[in-house]
Order: structure tokens, then sequence, then C-alpha cells
């Protein structure tokens, strides 16, 4: 379906790391250095140690998803964690002494983690460093290393310390470009529009609910007994009802956009859609909880591109589990920090069954061919000890795999010496490439109007990228371009984590890597700064999602889209298990082999992925009845068989009980 004026009005969203450069395409400024620190200033940051027993705690995480374990889905709590696998309390101890002996105040201590404050004076002389106060993106403020390197005293290097504080290059992004709602045929509200036929099939924009009836949602008006209480257990709707959703962004959300989501009407040229959600059942608009991170982000700015991400997570993911409730971690910015300081706030509160983030940066960013030699891949170690920590506590976590397809980093050379002339090469997005992370990948989705004028039933999927133009960088006041500039779904093979067990009983390929995504949903295509002279893709199947943001509507592309809605699905499992279920990675390449080894047997019963999908990621490729791809990983779901409700009657009409 030919996407009208789409290029002129999709918002693309999801990360792209720019490693400190300003790309002028999609605005990620680089932190404005204000000059040196104040000495007297104060700074706060953690002090992160490694894990004890790391091989045990791998083997039970594995053992709480194998069903035939005594550990399966018995989930840690965090003082039990701390106990069992946390760090050596002699080292917590000392490095607790060698900072408050240096002018330093520890001020939490957390499982893996001290907090501590420090004046800067006190900062530079212990880490034989200089401190340079930056503006980062958002406008605040933040320390960073001169040289990007602190320089550790033995009591912490000794013992494996991390800090992932006063490195401010090294940073996520949100990126993208706002729906201009000016044109001829853009998504507005209300409008005149025929309510003949949804906007899904006239146009390939999609609401949740229209994603529902197309991946083979179960119906939102079945009732079923969790496993963990059966037989006798009481039957509860199955609509994510009890679970807790978690979203991690630099970003408030506003609850008025989240009922906007649910009861509205849009319209798009000569269709309209009318959302009426509280009309089709007595499930109340979910609502949504903010809990602030190092003092969160402020308040709610719509024009942001943060904003349109926190606004899309929190639509997508409700949209798929209505009856869930979610918690929005809002961090001050992108920057590592921030993200390690909400991730280790999501496994220390433990409220939340699963965790959704629509961002990421190259993970070779962090390697020392990409900074002169220094190797920040302890940060990624940091990640997945706190990955890990939330694994055995049952919590999922998902992100999406990232929309510069296959070509998603800039180049060492680029790196460490920008120049013109270089492309983007290939690599994987973090956190997406850590094999207790799932990464959700993406696709353009097409449905069709039957058998009723407002159905979106499946008709199919590409995986096709669409080349953009050169990628503008701001290196000092001069404009740098790099080419081989992509927009598709993120996938390739990680340099830094090897290829996990479960991955061994799918053919992902012959790299020792671990291969990423792991699944993939609705993406969308077409962004802004396509470059129409080397494809239209205002001409081929493009696709995009109805998001509300600050009141208006708004038409969204990236895996920003397709993590969330994988988020509603782990929320109606948690529901239907009755129980967390942890790193869902090895279930999902375990029903991916079933597939494959069912084929031609009881094909309807196992189909649990869609394998009639082909395109690539400008890099690699995925064909019809490929079992994975690093385009799409195991492919889009049939919701139904995933959750094993092959029986059931499935989500039909958008905007009826069974789908509202």
């Amino acid at each position: 379906m030919r996407l009208h004026s789409l290029v002129t009005r999709a918002s693309v969203l999801c990360a792209l790391t720019t490693f400190g450069f300003s790309q002028v395409n999609h605005p990620h400024m680089r932190p404005q250095v204000l000059g040196a620190a104040d000495p007297g200033a104060s700074t706060h940051f953690s002090v992160y140690f490694p894990l004890t027993n790391k091989v045990a705690l791998e083997q039970l995480v594995s053992d709480q998803t194998n069903p035939s374990s005594p550990s399966f889905h018995k989930w840690l709590t965090p003082s039990e964690f701390k106990t069992q696998f946390g760090p050596k309390p002699s080292d917590v101890a000392k490095v607790k002494r060698k900072l408050e002996s240096s002018g330093f105040t520890v001020t939490a201590e957390h499982t893996q983690s001290l907090e501590v404050e420090a004046p800067v004076w006190a900062v530079e002389k212990l880490f034989a460093t200089q401190l340079q106060q930056v503006k980062m993106p958002k406008g605040n403020l933040r320390f960073t290393a001169a040289n990007h390197r602190l320089t550790l005293p033995a009591e912490l290097a000794s013992v494996g310390a991390i800090i992932p504080e006063f490195n401010a290059q090294l940073s996520a992004h949100v990126h993208s470009e706002h729906l201009n709602t000016a044109g001829t045929g853009t998504v507005v509200r209300n409008g005149v529009g025929s309510i003949d036929q949804r906007l899904s099939s006239a146009d390939s924009f999609f609401y949740p609910n229209d994603m529902n009836e197309a991946y083979d949602f179960p119906s939102f008006t079945i009732s079923v007994v969790p496993k963990s209480q059966a037989p006798s257990g009481t039957p509860v709707q199955l609509a994510g009802v009890g679970a807790t959703i978690g979203i991690v962004i630099s970003s408030t959300v506003l609850q008025s956009d989240i009922n906007d989501a649910f009861n509205s009407t849009v319209s798009a040229g000569p269709a309209s859609d009318v959302n009426n959600y509280s009309a089709n059942t007595t499930l109340p608009v979910p609502t949504v909880t903010i809990e602030p991170v190092l003092g969160g982000s402020g308040a709610f700015n719509a024009n942001t591109d943060d904003a349109a991400e926190a606004s899309l997570d929190t639509q997508m993911s409700l949209g798929t589990a209505p009856g869930a409730h979610e918690i929005v971690y809002n961090m001050p910015d992108l920057s590592d920090s921030a993200i390690i300081a909400a991730y280790t706030q999501v496994d220390e509160d433990n409220k939340v069954d699963v965790v959704s983030s629509s961002f990421g940066e190259c993970e070779l960013d962090f390697t020392a061919a990409y900074n002169g030699g220094v190797d920040f891949t302890g940060i990624l170690q940091t990640y997945h000890s706190l990955f890990l920590q939330g694994n055995s506590q049952g919590i999922t976590f998902l992100a999406s795999s990232g929309d510069n397809g296959a070509a998603a980093c800039v180049s060492a050379d680029f790196s460490n010496n920008p120049t013109n002339g270089t492309n983007f090469v290939l690599g994987v997005e973090h956190p997406a490439a850590d094999p207790n992370v799932t990464g959700v990948g993406g696709t353009n989705l097409k449905v069709s109007a039957t058998p009723t004028a407002n159905d979106s039933t499946y008709n199919s999927e590409n995986a096709n990228f669409d080349p953009r133009v050169p990628a503008q960088f701001n290196v000092n006041g001069n404009i740098l371009t790099v080419d081989n500039n992509t927009w598709g779904s993120g996938g390739g093979y990680s340099a830094v984590f090897p290829k996990p067990s479960y991955q061994q009983v799918v053919n992902t390929g012959t790299n020792p890597g671990r291969a990423v995504p792991d699944v993939s949903l609705q993406m969308g295509g077409c962004p802004g700064d396509a470059d129409l002279s080397a494809q239209d893709c205002t001409a081929l199947p493009r696709s995009a999602s109805i998001v509300f943001i600050g009141g208006a509507p708004n038409l969204l592309i990236g895996t920003s889209s397709s993590s969330p809605q994988m988020a509603g699905v782990v929320a109606l499992s948690v529901e239907l298990a009755g129980t967390r279920l942890g790193n869902i990675n090895p279930q999902l390449y375990a029903l991916s082999a079933l597939q494959t080894a069912a084929s031609g047997k009881t094909a309807s019963l196992s189909q649990f992925f869609h394998r009639n999908i082909s395109g690539n990621n400008n890099g690699y490729t995925v064909t019809s009845g490929q079992a994975y791809s690093p385009v799409l990983g195991n492919g889009t779901l049939f919701v139904k068989n995933f959750l094993q409700l092959q029986s059931a009657p499935a989500a039909g009409t958008p905007n009826t009980p069974t789908n509202p």
C-alpha cells in the first residue's frame, strides 16, 4: 500500500549512537563543553562491582527457564541475589574506606553498587583526571573526564570496579522526524473521513488493536486460570491483568495521550478510525506510574524526540495488554550512567515483570579500537550483570534492535579521526545485543479489510531496507558526511558476547557471536531522510504506527514500536503463567526449533513464527521459509500459538468486544 506523503510525515524513532558527534539530519547534539568544572562543585556517581559465583549464576538463570529443572520459575528476591551472587563484602568495604578517606561520601549501597558524592577536586585527585562541565542534548549539565579516562586507584582497580559516569561521549540517542500535519492526507484528530475502511488497510497506519488482529492475538473476551493456580484457580480476563510492564526512557508521558489512544477518532484523507475502547469493555483504560531516576527528565515536552518515544512505548505496550499496569522509569538523559542507574532501580524495586527499552548504541563504540585504545567494554559487562540479576528475579528484558539495518555503526577511523569519505559499517546495537535481553526487530506490515471493511487481517510483511541520504555530522563546526546510511531492521552479530547456548538449537549462521535480533513485529519504514532518488519508498509497501503526543496523532516508525508490542505479549504470557518468565530467549528458540521439526506435520498448531517474509537490512537477507535471519530473528509471531492457546478464539475486528 502506497504511504501517501509518508516520507514528509512519519516520525522516525529508536536509537542511533553518534559517539558524541552531532548528526545534522537527525540532530543528536554532541555534549557541549562549557569549560573546566568548578573544583568545589558536587558530583554524584556510582561505583559498580563484579558479581561473585558468576558461572553458578549463569547456570541458575538458565535453569529457571528450563521446565525440567527443579529451579524452574523459582525466582530470587534482591536480597537473596545479593547474598548468593553479590560483590564480595570485603571488596565493597575496601572501596568504601578508600573513597571516604579521599573526601567522598557514600550515600547509598545497592546490590551491585555504591552511590557516591564528592567535590570535583576530590574526583580529579583520586582518579588523576580533569573534569569538564558539559551540557547534554536535553539541556541538563554533567561532568565528563577531559580525556575520557579515569585512572582508578589500586583499591578500586584490584576489585574490578567500574565507574560509568564521566564518559559523556558514550550515550544512546533517540532520533526522530516529527509528523508534518500541514499536508494533504495527513493524520488528523477527528476529521470527516469515512469509517467504512480502517487506516490499517487503507494506508498501513496501525493502532495496537489492528496488530492484535493481524498477529492473531487471543480474543479479549476469553478468561483463563493462570497455570500456577490450575485447576482450582479463579478465571481472569486475558488482557495482561496483574502484570506490570516497565518502560525505561528519558521522558514522562501524558495520561491524556493514553486515554486518546484508546478512545478517539483520527482521519487520513478519505478514511477514519474510530477507537471506542470503553464502549466495548468494562476494563478501564490502563494507567501509568512515573518513577524518576536520578531526578528524572523534567516536565513532559511534546516537542522532544524523547517524549515521542515514551508516548509510543506506552501506547503500543498497553494497547497490546490493556489490563496491565505500567511504570515508566524516567531518566534525565540517555547517557550510559543514567541508563545503568535506571536498570539498577528496576532490579532493586523488583516491581515490573517485563521491561522494554527503545534505544541503543553501537556496541563497537565501547571497544578500544573506537576509543584510541581505551576499552570501555567493562561498561557492557556492568549492564550484563544487571540483566542477570533481573533475570534471576524473573524480570524479562526487551530492547529494540535498531532502525539502521545491519550498518548501524560509524567506522573506527571516523570515530577516532572524523573525515569525509567513510561509510557506516556492520555492527549491532546494545542493549539488544546482550544475550540476556530479547532483541526485537521489525517489518512492514500489510493487512486486508476482510471479512469486513473494518478488519485488519494479516496479508503480508516485508523486511526491505530504505536507503537514506548521507548522514551529516557536526564535528567542531565542520559538517562531515557518512555514506551507506540505512533504514531497516537492526541485526547482525555481537563482537563482545559469544553465541549463547539457546542459539545452538536453531541455525543462526557460522559467526561465533550472539546473533541479533531474536523476534520481530511491525516497525514500519520510509523515513523522512529517505533517498528517494535511489529508491522511492513512498511507492512501496511501508507501514507506520498511530501515536498520540501532546493531544495530537502522529505517525511513528521504528523498532521502538515492535519492542513495546512484544512487552504486551510478554505481559499476557505472565498473566497466563501466573508467574514471571525471566529470559524468554530459550523459549523463543525452542519454539522455533519445534516449528522446524513439525514442518509439514501439525503445521497449523506449530506455526509460532511467520516464515513467509523476505527482504534484507543492507547486510543480511531473509528469504521465505528461513527459520532464522539477522534481519528478523525467528520471525514475527502468531501470538495465540506462542501463548500455547491454539484452540482459543482469536481477536476479531478492531473496536469490537473481542478486540476493543
